[in-house]
């Protein structure tokens, strides 16, 4: 009973919620000297409260976006360097820039000037550790969900009888194999020299192999080699559309960020798949 309610995602957002919440007010009562009637009789003192709340929400809200986001393109383990860099600059000294350059402006908007605002002793200091904290505890979150089961991995080839279509693929995340069955199974997309089975659940998955090898393994379960990057259930696609420039547009029933096309060369053996 206990685990359950602390795993409630709506207990979740509360304690997210919250620790926001306290860290906005961290910003107005922290290293403050005055009492607390002399506060609440200053007319910044309320301002100071809502401008701090929008900050910190602010930033709350595009970490979670951040995180989710890189998440899914950055994976921690496969390409630590990567989102350490992008972690870095993105989650902690893009947001850092923006909130001291909104206190700049709340404080001109308030007429207090720079050199005596508590900005460069409490808001500076205090708005980094802050940020630092939270990209530990989203990278803490992400290696509890991703825990380390094995401490080997194998490079293995995937054997099958060419008569047989496969049954499933084996994916993972962090260091976590799932089984996908190949009903499930969307795409498969090439990026960064790495391969990412897309499912129609919006889950994304690593595999090993080449599209090369994965596009012989599934030709059999009805899967079409669209170009380099994409190798496509029958299912996945949504319709096609002729462009301008002769090429044909192929649109999925899952939403992808980038657009994705068929060289001219090629539609004429794609539209014979397409079509039987």
């Amino acid at each position: 009973m206990i685990f359950n309610y602390i795993t409630n995602p709506t207990n979740k957002n509360f304690y997210w919620g919250a620790t926001y919440l306290l860290i906005a007010l961290s910003f107005v009562f922290i290293a403050n000297d005055n009492t607390f009637s002399f506060l609440i009789s200053n007319p910044s003192f309320y301002t100071d409260i809502l401008f701090s709340i929008f900050a910190t929400f602010g930033v709350g809200f595009y970490l979670k976006y951040l995180n989710k986001k890189f998440d899914v393109k950055y994976d921690w383990y496969a390409m630590f360097t990567t989102r350490l860099t992008k972690q870095m600059i993105f989650g902690i000294l893009l947001p850092f820039v923006i909130a001291m350059l909104l206190e700049i402006l709340y404080l001109k908007i308030i007429h207090i000037p720079l050199v005596e605002s508590s900005m460069f002793n409490l808001e500076m200091p205090l708005a980094f550790i802050f940020l630092i904290l939270l990209n530990l505890i989203s990278l803490s979150n992400y290696l509890i969900k991703n825990k380390k089961i094995e401490t080997l991995v194998i490079k293995d080839q995937i054997v099958v009888n060419p008569s047989e279509s496969l049954k499933s693929i084996i994916g993972y995340k962090g260091y976590t194999e799932e089984k996908i069955a190949i009903s499930n199974c969307a795409l498969i997309r090439s990026a960064n020299k790495i391969l990412w089975l897309i499912t129609f659940d919006g889950e994304t998955f690593r595999v090993q192999g080449t599209m090369e090898e994965w596009g012989e393994k599934l030709k059999d379960s009805n899967f079409y080699r669209i170009n380099r990057q994409y190798l496509s259930s029958f299912n996945a696609i949504k319709s096609i559309e002729q462009t301008e420039t002769r090429k044909l547009k192929v649109n999925f029933v899952i939403s992808l960020e980038d657009d994705v096309y068929i060289s001219k060369p090629n539609i004429a053996f794609f539209k014979q798949w397409w079509k039987k």
